[in-house]
């Protein structure tokens, strides 16, 4: 049986502790934001493993303009020229269930795995727009957003949501399939590699939506006409989607103790290098990756442990990844 916890987050124009609890005016120019944390619980029996997980995913794409376009429309911090906003936004909570099937040769296995799970929250969206360079806040921009609770900044002008009809679905849910395998190359050398989210589907039923086209303030060049403030609808809409990969690759060269790790999602890339030492029963490592992070590991029986970050002051970290995981065998 095992235990988990693993994380791996993100986020290039603020502390990932803003970008939960809110952006503040020294917020950077950047590309994305990114996490992907699970709890889970495992069971297995010879080649087969049955899982149960707990998933939080949050994945933001934007234009390098955006950050300068939010901070304009939300604190007035004004810029002295045109800005292009592109954002493309895919987050939720689920509960799921799952298994797998281990394949397995003298110095390979493949591992294929198939998870079902019942999604608890969700925003879906996409944002596109253009800031104009003068006094006050100007911009023009088109939202179509699908969420089960309205979190989208109000900018001062937009109204609150009201779902017109009360149709929109309750249920959604979504499924994955990962595929996982490792080869011994010789036998002081190791590689794996995990794509996860290979094959995957989220449905949302008739979701809950927003469809708006904004001005505010002088508008020369609109990206959408919405003849004033705001126009568009609240009428829920068919929303099925999918989220892209995630592939984790890795390097054991076992004389040196020495482990390489290559983590891509998207537009996020992040590559580690792992230096273990042998401390009694204890084995110890030391971490650096190039998103300039450092950190250690721990492994000890059955117990696991990792916590490497770009920053010591918690609230100040942009790049973390963080893991704790116990595994019993009868």
């Amino acid at each position: 049986m095992q235990f988990g916890l693993s994380a791996e987050a993100s986020s290039e124009p603020v502390p990932i502790d803003q970008m939960i609890e809110g952006w503040e005016k020294d917020a950077r120019s950047g590309e994305y934001a990114f996490a992907d944390m699970a709890l889970t619980a495992s069971a297995s029996y010879r080649n087969i493993t049955l899982i149960a997980e707990r998933r939080w995913f949050y994945s933001l794409t934007f234009s390098p303009d955006t950050t300068a376009v939010y901070l304009d429309a939300e604190f007035g911090v004004e810029t002295d020229q045109d800005q292009d906003l592109n954002l493309k936004a895919k987050a939720f909570q689920s509960r799921g269930v799952g298994g797998a099937y281990r394949f397995e040769g003298s110095n390979w296995s493949v591992t294929p795995e198939f998870m079902l799970s019942k999604l608890i929250h969700y925003q879906f969206g996409t944002f596109r727009g253009r800031s104009f360079a003068d006094e006050g806040s100007n911009f023009s921009a088109s939202l179509s957003y699908y969420f089960d609770e309205y979190r989208f900044p109000s900018f001062n002008t937009l109204p609150e949501y009201d779902d017109p009809t009360g149709a929109a679905s309750e249920e959604w849910f979504g499924y994955s399939a990962s595929i996982s395998a490792d080869w011994h190359v010789r036998e002081d050398t190791f590689f794996e590699v995990r794509v996860k989210d290979l094959w995957n589907h989220l449905n949302m039923g008739n979701s809950t939506h927003r469809s708006i086209c904004a001005e505010v303030g002088e508008v020369t060049d609109p990206v959408c006409s919405s003849g004033g403030a705001a126009s568009g609808d609240d009428n829920p809409r068919t929303l099925e989607t999918s989220i892209k990969p995630s592939v984790i690759f890795g390097a054991t060269y076992q004389p040196l103790n020495i482990k390489a790790q290559y983590y891509w999602h998207d537009v996020y890339r992040n590559l580690s290098l792992e230096k273990r030492t042998d401390v009694g029963p204890v084995q110890l490592g030391a971490v650096a990756t190039t998103k300039r992070q450092l950190g250690a590991t721990v492994n000890w029986r059955g117990l696991s442990a990792s916590y490497i970050v770009d920053d010591l002051n918690i609230k100040q970290v942009r790049d973390a990844r963080i893991g704790l995981s116990y595994r019993h065998s009868w």
